[in-house]
This record gives structure tokens, sequence and C-alpha cells, in this order.
């Protein structure tokens, strides 16, 4: 695993310095600070949290290195969460398409075994389809995940979102999405033997230009659990059910 990592970093920078070097590639950092950690309705950090992201893209091909660092609560002064994404994006005529394969680690986490053990959290894999229609109302995209790793099941998210122009250097965003999980997924990370909607997000955002390259995004989102089971269960598991998350992030393209 750690070999896994240490090759896709590597391979990230390299692709990070040839898209900045090529006029058809880009690369990015964004470097965000969350009141807690929110991921499809499971509060896995109630406190506050950083998560810096780069991303560099070519000719519709893009790597992606993602981690959470807990400033507070579980595994305080710890990165929790490192995940390397690989996908490949492309417009045909009104619909852009998406895929990809996503790699999650927990460097710094452990699970319990039934001998009271401590192991290491086991990581995951998920590969992943989008559809969606930018040039309509509400853009709307669904994107579908499948897990074959160690959750061997399915989770959906249908988005919308606008964006309202304020002036010339600052908007306002807003956007909702519906997400979904099968029995499988359902049962991995909530202990629940059901299909279900998991977890319905809105959320509203300002991104300001603040330079040329830099722009800072304040940034808000509330995130119901429309399942009762699923919300029994979150509250057991993860010791949260609904959820109001505060974010400024700073992202800065080269």
């Amino acid at each position: 695993m750690k070999k896994m990592l240490e090759l896709g970093l590597a391979g990230l920078w390299m692709l990070a310095g040839t898209a900045g070097a090529e006029s058809d590639g880009s690369a990015g950092l964004d470097v965000a600070a969350l009141s807690s950690y929110v991921w499809r309705g499971q509060t896995l950090n109630d406190k506050m949290v950083v998560q810096p992201s780069l991303t560099a893209s070519k000719g519709g091909f893009a790597l992606n290195a993602w981690a959470n660092y807990n400033a507070d609560g579980a595994y305080e002064g710890e990165f929790s969460e490192v995940d390397l994404t690989a996908s490949y994006s492309k417009t045909l005529g009104p619909v852009a398409l998406g895929a990809g394969i996503v790699q999650y680690t927990f460097p710094n986490q452990t699970l319990a075994v039934e001998d009271g053990e401590d192991v290491a959290y086991p990581g995951t894999v998920e590969v992943y389809a989008s559809a969606g229609l930018p040039d309509v109302p509400l853009a709307p995209t669904l994107t579908v995940y499948r897990d074959v790793d160690e959750i061997d099941g399915t989770y959906g998210m249908l988005a919308v979102g606008h964006s309202f122009e304020l002036t010339e250097k600052a908007a306002l965003a807003l956007s909702a999405s519906l997400g979904a999980g099968d029995a499988d997924y359902n049962a991995g990370y909530f202990g629940v033997d059901d299909a279900a909607l998991n977890d319905l997000t809105v959320g509203a955002a300002l991104p300001i230009a603040v330079l040329e390259n830099l722009t800072v995004k304040p940034a808000i989102s509330y995130v119901y659990l429309p399942d009762s089971d699923v919300r029994d269960a979150a509250e057991a598991v993860y010791g949260e059910d609904d959820a109001v998350v505060g974010s400024l992030t700073a992202s800065y393209a080269f």
C-alpha cells in the first residue's frame, strides 16, 4: 500500500509538471478547512479538518491526490485518509462523460478485531462512471460508484447546481445532491441490510477571484439523512445523523 501511494504521488507530480508546460494541460492545488468531515452522510470527524487536494490533467486524463488531516478530534494531528484517483472525461455533444478509479487508504486509522487487537484500517477501491448535461438548466449529473474491494456495493448520486454572477470576481453557487446505496453498500457502512436513499445535501458557496490564479471560496452545506434506518445507524455508528458543515477553500491554478 505504501508503495502504491508513493508511485501514485510520484506520477501525479510528474503529470503536474507536464501539464504546466503544455498548452492542453492544467494543474491545481486546493486547500480546504472544514468544520467537520462528512462523507455520504457519514460524520467521520465532527471537529475541524483540513483537506488538501492536488490535481493534474492533460488530454482528458487526470490524476488527483486528496487527504484528510484531523486538526482536532479523533486522530488529532494526523492524516486519517489519503485517496488517489485516476480519471478520464470527454464531452460528446451535449453530454459530459467521465469514468475513473479511486484508491482509498487510511494510513493512521486502526480497527479493533474480535480478540481485542487493533489492526490497520483496511483500504478499498471504487470505480465510477458519470454522465451530465452541463448546458441545460441546473446541469444535472448522475454518478454511479461501485466498490470492488472491501464493501462490494454500489452508491449513486444525482447532483444539480447553478451559479449566479454577483460581480466580475464573485459568484453565488447553489448546489444539491441526492445519494442512494444498495443493500451491500449500506450493510458495509451503516450495518443496514437494505437499499435506501442515504443522504440529501444542499449547499451554497461564494467563490471569489482574489488573484488571476487564486480563488477563495467560503461555503456552507446541510446534510440530511432521509431514511429512518440509515439515520438511526448513522447516529449509532458515527455519533451524528444530520450535519451542517462550513468550509473555506483556497484554490491555486498553475
